[in-house]
């Protein structure tokens, strides 16, 4: 989420990462993460001198590794890196409070927000009690933990969070933040005000962000989301289409970014009656899902669960069956039972017996009456 600055200029390995940096704010991440393994190597042959130098690089790396869907990677990176800043600089540092808030980012990103809330409280609480804390700082804390209650459908709490971030905001910050507040709106179905956030979004990542910006992606995103849920659904296919495309040019086409993104364009065309397109993409999303997250990752059980759905629409319901009844277990182990995605698969499940048992039921011949 943050990429960070060195201490001083003592070393190639400076060098090396301000290449870096400036590759990761363009979101060049490949080529940010070679200019940051140079760093490291060049921190690395200077030995103990560099030890607060060679940790930030560590961080940097691991937010690199985030950005490019490689989880395990990063968070054995992050793991390395915290204790090591915390040792140098202070557990309160800006700069440990920033590793901390990155730490929550690839939790949130994996859907482990058991482990994403803590830590992006106390950033948020840290930023928020540190006098020389920057207001860029406080801002992306808050939208750490704004993010976090957003996944959790806590939309009030990530509302009052995200309308003082904003304030405060400006470039990513404020890209961010007006994608989260439409995010917030979506979720308590104002769809209206969702619009209203998410052209803000759109406008401010066109004016301040690197053209195919990821941020750019999530803006046009969640203006499809918005626009159909309003039936406006030629603008609704069109953002969508927008934002695969940034996020395939920049992410690749196997990243967990672009699978979400072809989620919502599968449910768009399960709405609209389009069942061979939601098909093939909910499958491609479900498979990009378990390779890089796992089988029992709770957005891949959502893309196969949804994909029985689908099958249902088609009336193959031996198929769907199947593949509901495995889906909805796995789903039932993992989700608590009040979760939105587990009563949304219950119901669509209860769909699917109904519509067979329509089929299949005999229908009742009238009875001749005696004479």
């Amino acid at each position: 989420m943050v990429a960070a600055a060195l201490t001083c200029a003592a070393s190639e390995g400076i060098e090396w990462n301000s290449k870096g940096l400036e590759l990761y704010r363009t979101a060049h991440y490949s080529e940010a993460e070679a200019m940051y393994r140079k760093a490291l190597d060049a921190f690395d042959r200077d030995g103990e001198a560099a030890g607060l130098n060679r940790a930030l690089t560590l961080e940097n790396i691991a937010v690199i590794l985030r950005a490019q869907g490689r989880f395990t990677e990063s968070e054995k990176l992050h793991r390395e890196a915290l204790p090591r800043l915390e040792e140098l600089s202070g557990p309160s540092s800006p700069v440990t409070l920033r590793a901390v808030m990155n730490l929550a980012a690839l939790y949130w990103s994996h859907g482990k927000l058991e482990l994403a809330e803590p830590l992006a409280r106390r950033a948020e609480s840290g930023f928020r009690e540190l006098p020389e804390a920057s207001q860029a700082d406080r801002s992306s804390s808050r939208q750490m933990l704004a993010s976090v209650y957003l996944a959790q459908h806590r939309y009030s709490d990530a509302d009052t969070l995200l309308n003082t971030a904003v304030e405060a905001g400006d470039g990513v910050n404020a890209v961010t933040a007006y994608s989260n507040l439409a995010a917030a709106a979506i979720g308590v179905q104002d769809n209206a005000r969702a619009e209203q956030y998410s052209r803000r979004a759109v406008e401010a990542a066109q004016r301040d962000l690197p053209a195919h910006h990821p941020l750019t992606a999530v803006a046009l995103n969640n203006l499809a989301q918005a626009c159909r849920f309003q039936s406006k659904y030629l603008e609704a296919e069109s953002y969508y289409r927008q934002a695969l495309a940034i996020w395939e040019d920049t992410l690749g086409a196997q990243h967990p970014d672009f699978a979400r993104g072809l989620m919502n364009l599968a449910s768009f065309y399960h709405e609209r009656g389009r069942e061979t397109g939601a098909e093939d993409l909910y499958t491609r999303a479900a498979t990009i899902l378990e390779q890089s997250l796992g089988k029992q990752n709770a957005e891949a059980l959502v893309a196969r669960s949804e994909m029985a759905d689908v099958l249902r629409a088609e009336r193959r319901y031996t198929e769907a069956e199947k593949l509901s009844r495995v889906t909805l277990a796995a789903m039932q182990a993992a989700f608590p039972e009040d979760d939105p995605r587990l009563v949304r698969a219950q119901a669509n499940y209860a769909l699917l017996i109904a519509d067979r048992d329509r089929l299949v039921r005999p229908k009742k011949l009238p009875v001749n009456s005696l004479r």
